[in-house]
Formats: structure tokens, sequence, C-alpha cells
């Protein structure tokens, strides 16, 4: 039962976040109690008793996709408490509820469908074929609203890397070998239950990202051309003719690399890992031991190739790659065929070749996905907040119509930008003089 002790803690009865003047109730005290049961993990029979409860905006920056993010803290009281009264603190993710255009793209794009059916349906059953904690646990899911177990939580230990923390071999491998849980995980799942994870569950697997359908994605391809057309060392008669005539129909006509193949093996894909998707667990050598993955909304179902390679490109210098790219795929695969052996399925389920001709093939998408991102995911720390915050309907039409003047004034604020920006631009420019057949 919920003790009705709101008021007299000081908390409201229920939980409530002020905006602009207005208040949006995000948690009721009935759904508090179902997050309370689901953490502990309380048989229908057992009691509990929730003495207050309250939100906490987070700190996170809001770039690229949707979500407002806070911290719920529920203070317990009774036999399920170490102490009198008990902290559970919850990581709550929710629909944008300070920014309507936000909310309404939100909600018209269906990021949360594709997020709860990650949490709820899928990871859980995959959970059940790895070795390692493999992400953040749901205790509530609404449409409009997740609450997970906050991995930053004194008893769980993970965090994020610092800023001036820069990602090594051993982070690197660690991912790797993470993302080969993950992917023979999904193996495991279907084989040994039946189950064919994209027909299941195709309604939820669409991709939200590089397709024509999705504003966002045809502004950041717009947004890289403009890049590209006005970078000092693309002035020249060839790169300007390949910007010019061949490279926004490309970039139109790359949903075709994200689909499940006929062909190769198709794992379940996290496809979003960027430094704020991923924590680490480290030992009192300050050494990473394990890591766990957050926010399933580009996730997808087809072979392992943009998982692999969104996160070494992500994470590593072009100078890294060149010296040690087939060092992390040599060791995602032994990783991969370890996890086979150990699942007792077939090592040849996923070969090295087919491995190999995935990766050739996912360079170009994972790319795209890398230049396109990147200009968001560099903005000057606050600044994106201060936009949504001050300038909601500008920034949407940075986001979903044109980013021309988003860069501009950037870039006027920021001097070392474009240099932090344009590396992934001259890689796919570089790729495709390589690979004109494309």
């Amino acid at each position: 039962m919920i003790a009705r002790q709101f008021e007299s803690s000081g908390h409201r009865e229920q939980t409530a976040h002020e905006m602009s003047g207005t208040v949006v109730e995000l948690l009721s005290a009935e759904e508090c109690e179902i997050v309370v049961r689901n953490a502990l993990k309380l048989k229908p029979e057992e009691s509990v008793e929730i003495t207050s409860y309250e939100l906490e905006k987070g700190s996170n920056e809001l770039v690229g996709f949707m979500g407002e993010y806070f911290k719920l803290r529920v203070q317990i009281c009774g036999k399920h408490s170490t102490y009198d009264i008990k902290e559970l603190c919850c990581f709550v993710k929710s629909v944008p509820v300070s920014n309507e255009l936000l909310r309404a793209e939100c909600e018209r794009k269906n990021f949360f469908r594709k997020e709860i059916c990650a949490y709820t349906a899928i990871m859980p059953n995959i959970q059940k074929y790895a070795t390692t904690k493999l992400y953040a646990e749901c205790y509530y899911a609404r449409r409009d609203l997740l609450v997970l177990e906050d991995l930053s939580a004194a008893h769980l230990g993970y965090r994020h890397l610092a800023s001036d923390e820069p990602y090594t071999n051993r982070h690197r491998k660690l991912f790797l070998t993470h993302l080969a849980q993950l992917h023979a995980g999904s193996v495991a799942w279907e084989e040994k239950e039946g189950v064919n994870i994209g027909k299941q569950f195709e309604d939820s697997l669409f991709e939200l990202m590089l397709i024509t359908e999705n504003e966002w994605y045809v502004t950041g391809a717009k947004g890289l051309i403009y890049l590209a057309k006005n970078y000092r060392k693309f002035q020249t008669p060839e790169i300007q003719s390949l910007i010019k005539d061949k490279l926004f129909p490309l970039l139109m006509d790359v949903q075709k690399y994200t689909e499940p193949s006929t062909k190769l093996r198709n794992v379940f894909l996290h496809r979003d890992s960027w430094e704020r998707n991923i924590f680490f667990k480290f030992d009192a050598n300050l050494e990473p031991t394990s890591c766990c993955i957050v926010d399933f909304q580009l996730s997808r179902y087809a072979p392992p190739g943009l998982d692999i390679l969104f996160f070494l490109y992500g994470q590593t210098t072009a100078d890294e790659r060149k010296h040690h790219m087939q060092e992390y795929i040599d060791h995602y695969f032994s990783e991969l065929q370890a996890r086979f052996k150990a699942l007792d399925l077939p090592t040849d389920t996923i070969t090295k070749a087919e491995l190999l001709a995935d990766i050739h093939r996912a360079h170009l998408p994972a790319l795209i996905i890398m230049a396109i991102t990147k200009p968001l995911t560099m903005m000057p720390e606050g600044l994106s907040n201060k936009w949504h915050a001050e300038e909601q309907e500008k920034f949407d039409y940075y986001m979903n119509t044109q980013r021309d003047e988003f860069f501009q004034r950037i870039m006027a604020m920021d001097p070392t930008y474009e240099s932090k920006i344009m590396w992934p631009i001259e890689e796919l420019i570089a790729y495709l003089l390589k690979n004109r057949d494309l």
C-alpha cells in the first residue's frame, strides 16, 4: 500500500514538474507503487509503504532525438528496507513535456513505441542468454514514458566516462564484447525458443533514422551537403561535382543498407552507441571491467556490421582505425564465436567472411550517420538545452527544415567547431571517391 503522508512530508500527493507556468503530472502515486514493486520484485501478497517521492529534472543534453530526462526518488519505509527509510532512485525518460513541437514530433514518429518494445519484450529475453548485464532494467512503461533503473546508483556502480577520460583499447574491446553478447543472445533466443525477432516485432523495429520520410534525416542530409560544399578542402571541380550531382540522391537511397538481410544472419542491433548511451563499471585501479547500454530508439534487426562500425567510428580517430580496425573486428568475432560455443550454437552461424562482407557494406551508412550526427553531438555544452528552451520554433526549424544558419551561428561562437565536425564528412567523401560505383 501507499502511505498517505505526502503533504506532511512536504511533497505533493501527485508527482509533478513545473515548467513555463504549467504543471505537467508525469507519474501518479499508484504508478510509483508499481515502479517500487517491480524494482523490489515483490510478490502480489507483499506490501510496501512509500512515504514520499519526487522528480528532479535531469541535466543531460537533449541532442538529436526525442526525450526529456528526470530522476525519480522514492522513500520506502518498512521491512523491505535495509534501514527504516530507503531511497529508490530511478531514471525517467519521458516524451518532451516542456516543448510542444518536440513532443508532437516524438509522438508522430512513434519513438517510444520502438523503445518500449525493446525494453519490455526484447531485451529481457536476450538477457537470459548473456553472462553480463546488458541494459538498464525497465520498471515501468507507458506509451509516453519509461522508468528505468539508475545505472549510476551506488549499488550498481556504473557511470559515463568523464570528458577528460579518453576511450582506450580496453574500453573499446569491452564494448565490442558487450555487442557480441547482445548479438549472440538474440540468436540464442531465436534458435532455442523458435522466435523470429524480425517478424514478431516488425511493427516496432522499423527504420527511424535513415529514411526519406524522416524530416530530421533529410534536413541532416541537406546540412551535410551545405557543410561539404563550403568546406575549404573540397574546392576542387571533381569533389564539387560529386557533391552537387551525386551526393544527395545517394543519401536519399541509404535505407536499403539498414534492412534485414535475406542472405546473412540478422541479429538485434542497438545502433546508437555514442558516449552518453554507454555506462562503464570500474575496479579499484579505475580500469573498466564491464559496461551497459541504454536508449534503444534506433534499434533494428539486421546483420551486425552497422552496430560495430557505428561504435568504432564514434570512438576512434582516423589514425586509430587505420592501425587497429582489423584488431577490433577480430576481437568482436572472437568474442562472438566464444558466445556461440558457450550457448551450444553452431560457430558458423556467422562466419568471418560473412562478417567482413557485412562490415564492408555497412561502411557507407555508418559514415553517413556519423556525418549527420556529429554536428549535433559536438554542440557547445548547454547550447542545445538553451535553444530548446528559448527558441523552440527556431530549433525545430533547425532540426527538421534547414541547418545552414544553425551551423553559421555555432561556428561564430566556437572557432573550433568546424574542425570537430568535418572529419566524418572528409572520410565520407574520400570513401565515395574510392568507390565510384556507389
